[in-house]
């Protein structure tokens, strides 16, 4: 099943949002902050106007993206697990 995922251009899965702002330059600035922090959990951003959302990992379930969000919460209180519908099955954390 795996490998079929591998096919896909994108499937559902879960991410961590921990920002959403209309900076950009904050988002930046809050992005190196969370590479220096975290350097082994992906991070990427989009630009759903007007907001530029930061988001973490790549999991398969909410429940995978819950464990990193317990982690996370301590340094962004307001991080919360987003639905993405959009991921490339290589992105995927611990496959």
């Amino acid at each position: 099943m795996i490998q079929l995922n591998w096919l896909n251009e994108s499937i559902d899965g879960w991410r961590i949002q921990i920002l959403a702002t209309t900076d950009r330059i904050k988002m930046e600035d809050v992005k190196k902050e969370f590479l220096i922090r975290y350097p082994n959990i992906p991070i990427n951003w989009i630009h759903s106007k007007p907001y530029y959302k930061l988001q973490a990992g790549a999991y398969a379930t909410k429940l995978e993206a819950i464990r990193l969000l317990h982690e996370l919460k301590q340094t962004y209180p307001s991080a919360y697990p987003a639905k993405d519908q959009n991921i490339n099955p290589r992105e995927f954390v611990g496959l």
